[in-house]
């Protein structure tokens, strides 16, 4: 005879673990093309930006999709930096969703003004990330064990170096177990246009 109907909440499950991962295979796609670009150093047009207000629209976002999480931010006025301005935001959004992935605690955002170049900081409150995969946060496809659960597939920090370098920055990954980690993302100030914090 005929397998008898699953129940609704079965369906439910079903329809929402397909919805996840074709969502999911959506994203990895995105993440690939925009690697591809950024390989390939196009489209991207840096300009003197002004951080403060960039800033504060990226942590808006964040806190939209982790609204029950701290995020703080604190950015030296009169701040400017020399970059493409979608470019920035997507390391910044990138730099925050690996954050909020990983530590249940606050996040914080601080900038400062160094010779020629700003740096902001992503800093978490996690556990920290041991030596040994700190060493393959930047390679691509690489994922700690216990993040296979998580959606994604280690794309986004190489995406992030691959903006950040094409427009003469760096980026770098900070952490000690038990004390949390920090993103440190250089980029280059405008010539005579960076104002040291009053």
């Amino acid at each position: 005879g005929r397998k008898p109907a699953l129940p609704p909440e079965d369906q439910t499950d079903i329809l929402k673990d397909m919805t996840e991962e074709s969502d999911r295979l959506i994203r990895l796609v995105n993440d690939l093309l925009i690697l591809a670009r950024a390989d390939a150093g196009r489209s991207l047009t840096p300009e003197a930006l002004s951080l403060p207000p960039l800033l504060e629209e990226v942590t808006r976002q964040a806190r939209q999709l982790a609204p029950e999480r701290q995020i703080r931010l604190q950015a030296a006025p009169n701040l400017r930096v020399w970059a493409d301005r979608d470019a920035l935001k997507q390391i910044l959004l990138i730099g925050l969703d690996n954050a909020l992935k990983h530590t249940p605690g606050d996040v914080e955002i601080l900038t400062q003004a160094e010779a020629g170049f700003v740096e902001i900081k992503v800093q978490d409150s996690g556990e920290g990330i041991p030596p040994e995969k700190l060493a393959h946060l930047f390679d691509r496809f690489y994922r700690g064990e216990e993040s296979l659960t998580l959606p994604g597939f280690g794309l986004g920090l190489p995406i992030a170096q691959s903006l950040t370098e094409n427009m003469g920055g760096q980026i770098a990954m900070q952490s000690q177990p038990g004390k949390g980690s920090a993103l440190l993302i250089r980029l280059p100030a405008p010539l005579g246009a960076v104002s040291l914090p009053e």
